[in-house]
């Protein structure tokens, strides 16, 4: 696994058959084949409600899911997950 450094995450409107926002890593070497753009994640729009989709691969294949429910996921990490030293001290150790 690596773990990207949060300088290393940009973000891009880029239009092609409408307008997307991607999240992307620089990868490459920048002797060999200079440094390429590598979208991560990409939020589309619906053309018809405008609804707004986090486009990931998942399975070998792409899904869209409805923009909302990934922010609530988010929200819920925020308050709902720590580290394995964090309920260590404030779980399994309290006194």
């Amino acid at each position: 696994m690596r773990r990207i450094k949060e300088d290393e995450v940009k973000t891009q409107v880029v239009s092609d058959f409408g307008m997307t926002l991607e999240l992307f890593v620089k990868t490459g070497d920048h002797a060999i084949d200079n440094v390429v753009d590598y979208p991560l994640l990409k939020i589309y729009a619906d053309d018809e409600t405008e609804e707004k989709y986090l486009e990931i691969s998942s399975g070998g294949q792409l899904i869209q899911l409805p923009i909302e429910k990934v922010k609530q996921f988010l929200l819920a990490a925020e308050t709902e997950v720590h580290s394995e030293a964090w309920y260590d001290k404030n779980v399994f150790n309290r006194e």
